[in-house]
């Protein structure tokens, strides 16, 4: 069995790092984005972009950013997965190269065709 991430999906991910490629500082060599969503209020999510290897260097997501995450957030409640945390951590390797890992909720695995 497998789960295969829906395009709409793939297609919410993509938004999201193209936003965050154009405000991530050039001086970076790594990001971690960190979702989670509201306990309390319940409205929107908590967002934060930090370096995960300097202490103390974060900067504030932008209106497209919280729009994007929004728009993944109605996506994962209409699928009815539940989440605590979504994680989009890159660091760019020895050749430049930019290495991304999303943690997110996949769907259900389906029966691979007979």
């Amino acid at each position: 069995m497998t789960s295969t991430l829906p395009p709409e999906q793939s297609a919410l991910d993509r938004e999201i790092l193209d936003e965050l490629f154009e405000i991530v500082p050039d001086e970076w060599d790594a990001f971690l984005l960190s979702v989670e969503p509201r306990k309390l209020d319940g409205d929107g999510q908590i967002v934060t972009i930090v370096n995960p290897d300097v202490a103390g260097a974060e900067i504030p997501a932008t209106e497209a950013i919280r729009v994007c995450v929004a728009k993944l957030a109605a996506f994962f409640a209409r699928e009815k997965r539940s989440w605590e945390r979504l994680t989009y951590a890159a660091f760019a390797d020895e050749a430049g190269t930019w290495r991304v890992k999303i943690t997110a909720p996949l769907p259900p695995p389906t029966a691979p065709a007979a």
